[in-house]
């Protein structure tokens, strides 16, 4: 499978990629905590809960894709 460049170069386009990537990974681990898979307290980092580190996770993808993107 070849990354077909759809902005003017290579790193704008595996920013958004990688930030799309992101959101959904964000997302998947959210769902797998709610239903049960995995356990909120593995995500704790410094204090934090496990619910706002995965946030932050879709949150950093979020800005990603939108930096990638901007004109």
């Amino acid at each position: 499978m070849r990354l077909k460049v759809t902005y003017e170069n290579l790193a704008r386009t595996l920013s958004v990629r990688v930030g799309i990537g992101l959101i959904a990974l964000g997302f998947a681990l959210i769902f797998a905590c709610i239903v049960g898979a995995l356990q909120f307290s593995s995500f704790e980092i410094a204090g934090h809960s496990g619910l706002r580190s995965l946030a932050g996770v879709a949150v950093l993808g979020c800005m990603m894709a939108a930096l990638g993107s901007f004109e």
